[in-house]
């Protein structure tokens, strides 16, 4: 459990460690990020709205503020690289004081600048230049106004939406009470069922941190053993961490070596089978040379007199002699692997004679080790072993026949070498032919890639011009539609204030709620809304007076409560005690009657 334990410790610490810095950013956004729910209720208060507006603009400040220093952060610049701008600003000084001194003696020394009135031209510039700021600094503020008319007119939007909704919910006086009684309904079960809740809730927490701020603390010595066990159950785990992993590291040291020598004995047969493969392409191919060479010698038969040609016969001989040398070491190499083979077989011969159940013993073995199917393995690498001695055997019978084709091409060759003069006269003609054309295809294949990079830097001005020019027409586009939109809004606002003129005139009538105009529609709504608004206080107001008188008879209720249950416990135990009394004996109960007789025995009285 502990290995687990540790197994698993590491990966998470890991992983917390990477994420440290993402979770430490989040953790400081949340303090001033974090969404506070308001009921829809409260919105009914003009200053509970004005306090959430200013809320939600601090938040957005926040956000913008927040991520122009997260980008200045990551947009530090390296200290040495600020020393070296320095470096370079300290040398531009130095040439612009350079240049202030030749300047100052030119002015100074020539008659064209003696007419100059420099107090006047320094005057002019620094005028230009405070005009330049107060420029700079107006921009500023138009576009902290049009930030802010952008708030404004969404601030505008979100209230209009408020007020359409109220409208739609509030048709007649008897929805306006029935959602009121849902609401006292909503408060009601507020108050009675989950504030009590709550506060059970919280008592109980109270309850247990003061039982905890009650209980003795630990001491210095309780704390020591506590560390010296924790101390101890690390070091236990890393332990049997270390013991884990020096067992998988010898058991993988077995696994592995065995793994590389299956696989090294796959990449030697591999190799075997690429090397057979090369042979009996170079045969095919000295089969198809062969035949070339016998249908082009065949048409320099002269009176059986061939030409010779020393230099190719050097040069095939070599060529011969080194695949006879490659031959004789893969012969060589093909006895080793059988004499190996051999020896791997009479081993196993005397393995098996010794055990009859060698089979068994393996895969026994292979379990206990965790290496299950190494015996299937290994039989399919014996018939892999057994098909390749196969595969071995043709190729020797193969190399056999090569070589005696090879004597025989050798002989033909010997044979026919004298016809081969003219022909290599003809093949250096055609090679330098053949550079000639190659000097001319180079030639022509520069001028085309200079000329395809001509058109192909032509090609990208062009398209930078059309995606410039597309990016100009996206602008008037949305110029147009903006300029368009605003034009149906103004043509809707002017069609509006035309109703309302016709409705002032009389020429038209709204006939809404007994309203002429717009205006006096809305007014009459704002004084609906005020008058609800102002009963909705008033109901409020009632509620909070009442709710304390509530709270104190509740709290009476509560203390009778208690009385009574203390009453009925103290009668129970009379009770019991009487009972307990009278089972004691007769001389008992005689005194206790005397008691009785002369008025001196108590009773209690349970008023209910």
């Amino acid at each position: 459990m502990l290995m687990q334990l540790g197994a698993w410790k590491i990966p998470d610490m890991e992983y917390l460690s990477h994420i440290q810095g993402s979770l430490s950013k989040r953790a400081y956004l949340a303090r001033f990020l974090r969404n506070v729910e308001v009921p829809e209720e409260n919105f009914a208060d003009n200053q509970v709205v004005e306090l959430y507006r200013k809320y939600k603009e601090l938040q957005e400040e926040f956000k913008t503020n927040h991520k122009i220093v997260d980008k200045l952060r990551q947009n530090s610049v390296d200290p040495a690289e600020i020393k070296r701008e320095l470096q370079q600003l300290e040398l531009e000084k130095k040439q612009l004081q350079t240049k202030l001194k030749r300047l100052n003696s030119k002015v100074k020394h020539s008659k064209e600048y003696q007419d100059v009135d420099f107090a006047q031209v320094l005057a002019q510039t620094h005028a230009l230049r405070e005009q330049q700021e107060e420029e700079h600094r107006l921009m500023e503020q138009l576009e902290d106004q049009k930030r802010e008319l952008i708030r404004n007119q969404h601030r505008r939007h979100q209230t209009k939406m408020k007020f359409e909704q109220q409208s739609q919910h509030m048709t007649n006086p008897k929805e306006v009470m029935e959602s009121l009684e849902e609401e006292v309904k909503k408060q009601k079960v507020l108050a009675e069922v989950e504030l009590p809740k709550q506060i059970e809730a919280q008592e109980e927490k109270i309850k247990e941190l003061d039982q905890i701020l009650s209980a003795s603390p630990m001491t210095e010595e309780e704390v020591a053993k506590l560390e010296r066990i924790i101390e101890d159950t690390e070091d236990r785990i890393q332990r049997l961490t270390n013991d884990r992993n020096r067992a998988m590291e010898a058991q993988n040291s077995r696994i592995g070596h065995i793994r590389d020598s299956v696989n090294a004995q796959v990449k030697q047969m591999e190799k075997r089978k690429d090397k057979l493969e090369e042979l009996l392409e170079d045969k095919r191919e000295s089969e198809a040379d062969l035949r070339s060479l016998q249908t082009e010698l065949a048409a320099y038969y002269t009176d059986d007199r061939r030409p010779k040609n020393e230099q190719e016969m050097q040069k095939y001989m070599i060529g011969l002699k080194a695949k006879t040398r490659q031959y004789g070491q893969l012969a060589e190499e093909l006895q080793l692997l059988k004499r190996e083979l051999l020896t791997l077989s009479k081993t196993e011969e005397i393995l098996r004679s010794r055990d009859a159940n060698i089979r068994e013993f393996n895969l026994e073995m292979e379990k206990k080790h965790g290496l299950e199917g190494y015996q299937d393995t290994k039989d399919k690498l014996e018939a892999v072993s057994t098909s390749k001695a196969n595969v071995d055997y043709k190729k020797e019978a193969t190399l056999a026949e090569v070589s005696a084709l090879v004597q025989k091409i050798k002989k033909t060759l010997d044979d026919k070498k004298g016809t081969m003069g003219p022909q290599i006269k003809r093949l250096r003609e055609v090679r330098r032919r053949h550079q000639e054309i190659l000097k001319t295809y180079e030639t022509k294949r520069n001028l085309h890639n200079n000329t395809y990079a001509g058109l192909r830097s032509e090609r990208i001005k062009l398209e930078k011009d059309v995606e410039r020019n597309l990016g100009v027409l996206r602008e008037e586009q949305r110029n147009y539609h903006i300029f368009h939109a605003n034009a149906v809004q103004t043509q809707a606002r002017l069609l509006l204030v035309e109703k309302e003129a016709k409705f002032v005139r009389g020429e038209e009538k709204l006939g809404q709620d007994g309203a002429k105009t717009f205006q006096e529609l809305l007014g009459n709504s704002i004084k609906a809304l005020t008058a609800h608004a102002k009963e909705l206080r008033t109901q409020q107001k009632s509620i909070k007076e009442n709710h304390i008188d509530k709270l104190e008879q509740r709290k009476m209720f509560e203390e009778l409560n208690k009385i009574i249950t203390l009453k009925h416990k103290l009668a129970v135990e009379a009770k019991t005690k009487e009972e307990a009394e009278r089972t004691e004996g007769t001389n008992f109960m005689q005194i206790a009657d005397d008691l009785t007789d002369t008025g001196m025995g108590e009773r209690m009285i349970i008023n209910n």
